[in-house]
């Protein structure tokens, strides 16, 4: 097996729990800012009394250990001590964004299991849910200190260990029924040591949380910094959405860790142009949640070089703790065509699998990615047949490695690295060819006027399927149609080209950042037909 490691799920399996790894760093640097929002800071020594004050409260509350608990919240200083609270309960959080449908959040209450709402309720549902309030968790801000012993070791009774859950998020489903993702504490903490050695963060350092509490980019926010005595600094949420704002919040609160999906880091560079601000705090951009074209990087690197900031793309799922591969961005990166994703995290195993499940060693030659490792979590909630499908072992029986089928596709450079090609299930077929939606898309965003490019496979009334591209273009530049259909005829073939282009002036997006490839369909069908 072509394997980047063999651990076994349980061998070498860490034993430590995220209550353990914010406890050594309010230890160790107990008057160090631990989290600061617009209005807020908070010290690690005031975060651990407050954290153990929820624990404390959610204990009165009837929440136990094992429990799961919904936390509705944005984010800010009080959400971070409530998920320290919970995990100090001995329960896991489950995270709803305020900002998604009540139908869907509701949905995550039942499906997960949840009897516990820290935060506001929706009006519409969460009547049976028993609740400790925002206004409850300022309360509890200032108050006698409960005992240290009661909840400060792992070894104490109602505490968490490596195998309880941490947390359970939901992604999106292909039938759009959510699934949800417990989490072990020591999965997170298997990720936290496998990157320690790979960025040199230290309590100097300022972590920007970027993300919603319920996508587990955020979870890489908050423990990186938590993890290392640094700072999480929480903007506002309006600020998020404006390029020059956004930009100034990074300049004046020096943040030096940025973590963003590639489309995202579109409006930091757009904020960059339009302020012409600084940003000589800035020591980290790391990428996730999408696919990076780093030829898309190449003005900001022609500006700004590759040191300052180190520009990071990190692939991962979160059925797989957030990251699993490492790769700094190199010239050669911006100057190809290709999304390197560099190497698995050190105690990931990897396969690179064909059709049959045979393992493909050949470089350039594509197949799916399959992860195991202590990484790796333990199925989805509720979904017995999903888990056959998607965890599997290798060699098959109770002595293989537990593996992971990511569903997306790689394949291995001549030095080992991984490329990413895109996902398995955004093939399609156009004239009897099976055809890899991303490939189109590398090849329009190629062109020097091309940012972003998302390919749609619509039918025409009569029945033809044809290939249309959206695109976002940079500022002030409008590709010539027939210029463009030349770049795209010297990289594809006739089947591959898109029929039809339109230049828009944003692309749909999520809440977690990524382009909603329905709505952008829906759009156009809409307005073009």
């Amino acid at each position: 097996m072509n394997a980047t490691s063999t651990v076994s799920d349980s061998e070498a399996e860490p034993r430590r729990t995220l209550v353990d790894v914010f406890a050594d760093s309010a230890a160790g640097h107990p008057d160090g800012t631990a989290v600061s929002d617009e209005s807020s800071r908070v010290t690690y020594r005031e975060l651990d009394v407050w954290s153990l004050r929820i624990a404390q409260r959610l204990r009165e509350h009837g929440v136990a250990p094992g429990d799961r608990v919904a936390l509705r919240m944005e984010a800010g200083c009080d959400a971070i001590a409530a998920i320290l609270g919970i995990l100090r309960s001995g329960a896991a959080y489950v995270p709803l964004d305020p900002r998604n449908p009540a139908e869907r959040n509701e949905f995550i209450v039942g499906d997960s299991g949840a009897r516990h709402l820290v935060g506001e309720a929706d009006p519409a549902w969460g009547g049976a849910l028993t609740r400790t309030t925002t206004d409850e968790l300022a309360s509890l801000r200032h108050g006698p200190t409960p005992e240290p012993p009661e909840a400060r070791s792992s070894a104490t009774a109602g505490l968490p260990g490596a195998d309880h859950c941490a947390y359970v998020i939901y992604t999106s489903g292909t039938t759009g029924v959510p699934k949800g993702v417990p989490v072990r504490h020591g999965s997170v903490t298997a990720l936290l040591d496998a990157t320690r050695g790979l960025f040199d963060v230290s309590p100097s350092d300022r972590w920007l949380l970027f993300h919603s509490l319920a996508f587990d980019f955020s979870v890489w926010e908050v423990w990186g910094a938590l993890s290392t005595a640094g700072a999480v600094v929480v903007p506002p949420q309006w600020v998020t959405r404006a390029p020059e704002q956004f930009v100034e919040l990074l300049a004046e609160e020096r943040i030096t860790v940025v973590n963003q999906t590639p489309t995202a880091f579109g409006m930091l560079v757009r904020g960059h142009a339009a302020t012409g601000r600084d940003l000589p705090d800035l020591r980290y951009v790391i990428f996730g949640g999408e696919k990076l074209t780093p030829a898309a990087l190449r003005d900001w690197v022609d500006a700004h070089g590759l040191d300052r900031p180190r520009l990071v793309n990190m692939y991962g799922i979160t059925e797989t703790t957030v990251h699993a591969t490492f790769h700094r961005v190199t010239r050669a990166d911006v100057d190809g065509s290709a999304s390197v994703i560099g190497t698995a995290l050190p105690g990931f195993a990897v396969r690179v699998a064909g059709p049959d499940g045979e393992e493909v060693t050949e470089p350039g030659v594509p197949g799916e990615l399959l992860l195991g490792g202590p990484q790796v979590t333990q199925g989805y909630l509720n979904r017995p047949e999903l888990n056959a499908e998607r965890f599997v072992s290798f060699p098959p029986g109770p002595g293989g490695t537990r593996y992971y089928r990511s569903g997306d596709l790689v394949s291995r450079t001549a030095d080992g690295d991984l490329v990413y090609h895109g996902r398995a299930d955004l093939q399609v077929k156009l004239r009897g060819h099976r055809v890899e939606l991303g490939d189109i898309e590398n090849a329009v965003r190629s062109h020097p006027s091309v940012v972003e490019a998302v390919a749609l496979p619509r039918v025409s009334a009569d029945g033809t399927q044809r290939l249309c591209c959206a695109l976002l273009t940079r500022e002030g530049e409008l590709p010539d149609l027939r210029e463009l259909r030349r770049h795209t005829a010297a990289k594809l073939p006739s089947y591959m080209q898109p029929a039809r282009y339109r230049v828009v002036d944003e692309l749909p997006r999520t809440v977690n950042g990524k382009v909603d490839r329905n709505a952008l369909a829906a759009a156009w069908e809409e307005n073009h037909g």
